[in-house]
């Protein structure tokens, strides 16, 4: 895949598989009694996560993290369509409240392989991050499965990829109708119209062979028969992102955009058909500015909105717009300044001959972490949160608990994982319009946090350094 190639070029050989875009063989598996059922809850007292971007292979490999509230017994099946062969299957306790994870290369290694984690009880949540000495992308896995999901943050300009993978984890095959909006507009390609993905199976779409030199991208997947969970994997040579797809909302928070020193945007789409007004606040470790920048866009049409001139950095977002919208948050690699103007995404990912782990802006002597992170926001703030999270060597892990409404909120957080992680519980004071960061320096393993505040409160995690940079949504347990 075009994403191996570009891991080469931090020093590395790997085998270029051949990129699936043509619908599964019919024939799969029987998996016999995996019982894959819908959950009635983000994180139901049992529930099924799904997490399409899983992969491990010789230069990557992916930590599938849960962390509860409760004793839970954990399921982690990894699919495998293509050989005929049953699933592979790791099972594991956790002792409550508590966090544990299993890296899937220790399981099995043939590249791409989507997974499922079954949870026993809750509240309990799962998280996938995707990582090797050069590489570094993940998100939260997925528990709800609507009919239409929209992702936003493609592009295929030169020396970029955007990937879709559709994940079919049901029994019964699925019809897709794949809808691309991009800077001209709607984008018909009628292959991706009615595309087939058989049961306990996914399909990996390469979009440069459909929609070549779009600076802008984002897509619709519509649910015709059966279901599938999609994310969006983009690429260029300075890393990669994924993210998963959303249904659309008129408010999103991000409590982190900046990480690493890589420059923020914000990538939207509308879901509607007539002009929308997005207002964008920053909020500060210090304080809030309402109303920083003010966009109106089209419909069908994608946009991307920069933050890196409303603020210095850290500071998420929070979106309101007029109508739903979809959004997700970008970081990448800052663009030099040219005759004192600013950067733009596009000058972001351009090639660079020698990849290295730190690069300086021009102009400014200042280091930022190479690297490409993406995320997506979260609709509805909420006073309890389950934080899955990993640690890696060479890499800062923080997370960060934005308040974006007018009262003082007070948040207790309790550590899931070892006894002395990050020397146990406390409490915090967030002012209204601020985040708040609490860095997480325990070294290497797969840890969470449980977040319980006495007001809503949008909570995400983030990592940055020599393998690359990373942001990861929290989840809501109630």
């Amino acid at each position: 895949m075009k994403r191996a190639i570009l891991i080469l070029l931090a020093g590395f050989t790997a085998v270029v598989g051949l990129i699936q875009v043509a619908p599964p063989p019919p024939t799969v598996p029987d998996f016999g009694t995996i019982d894959i059922a819908e959950p009635d809850g983000a994180v139901a007292s049992k529930s099924v996560w799904y997490c399409p971007w899983v992969e491990a292979g010789d230069v990557v490999d992916t930590d599938v993290m849960v962390a509860t509230d409760v004793d839970v017994d954990t399921k982690l099946t990894l699919l495998d369509p293509l050989t005929n062969e049953a699933p592979s299957i790791a099972e594991y306790s956790i002792v409550g409240p508590g966090a544990a994870g299993i890296s899937t290369g220790d399981v099995l290694r043939r590249g791409e392989s989507p997974a499922l984690v079954e949870i026993s009880d809750g509240p309990a949540a799962a998280a996938s991050l995707e990582w090797g000495d050069s590489v570094l992308s993940g998100d939260r896995c997925i528990v709800s499965v609507p009919k239409v999901w929209y992702l936003t943050g493609g592009t295929t300009k030169t020396d970029s990829f955007t990937e879709l993978r559709l994940f079919n984890p049901f029994a019964d095959s699925a019809e897709v109708s794949i809808t691309a909006y991009s800077d001209f507009g709607v984008d018909v390609v009628s292959e991706l119209d009615g595309f087939d993905v058989a049961g306990r199976s996914w399909a990996t779409i390469d979009m440069e062979q459909y929609l070549p030199f779009r600076d802008e991208l984002a897509f619709t997947v519509t649910s015709t028969k059966g279901l599938v969970i999609p994310a969006l994997i983009r690429t260029d040579d300075r890393g990669e992102g994924m993210w998963p797809g959303t249904p659309p909302s008129d408010l999103w928070d991000f409590p982190i955009v900046t990480t690493g020193g890589l420059e923020p945007f914000i990538s939207v789409l509308s879901a509607g058909e007539d002009q929308i007004t997005i207002s964008v606040d920053i909020l500060t470790e210090t304080g809030s500015i309402r109303n920083a920048r003010e966009v109106t866009i089209d419909s069908g049409t994608p946009a991307l909105i920069p933050l890196s001139d409303l603020a210095a950095p850290p500071f998420g977002v929070r979106l309101r717009a007029t109508a739903p919208i979809a959004a997700t948050a970008l970081a990448v690699t800052p663009a030099p300044e040219v005759d004192g103007g600013e950067g733009d995404v596009s000058a972001a990912t351009t090639s660079t001959s020698e990849p290295s782990s730190t690069t300086t802006v021009a102009g400014e002597g200042e280091e930022f972490i190479k690297g490409l992170a993406g995320t997506i926001g979260l609709s509805t703030p909420s006073s309890s949160w389950i934080v899955p999270l990993d640690t890696l060597p060479g890499n800062e892990t923080t997370m960060w608990i934005l308040n974006g409404g007018t009262d003082v909120v007070t948040a207790e957080i309790r550590p899931l994982g070892e006894v002395e992680f990050h020397g146990g519980e406390q409490s915090i004071v967030i002012e209204p319009g601020t985040i708040f960061g609490v860095e997480v320096d325990v070294g290497i393993g797969i840890y969470g946090y449980h977040v319980e505040a006495d007001g809503p409160v949008s909570v995400a995690w983030e990592m940055s350094g020599e393998r690359g940079a990373a942001l990861v949504a929290g989840v809501p347990d109630r």
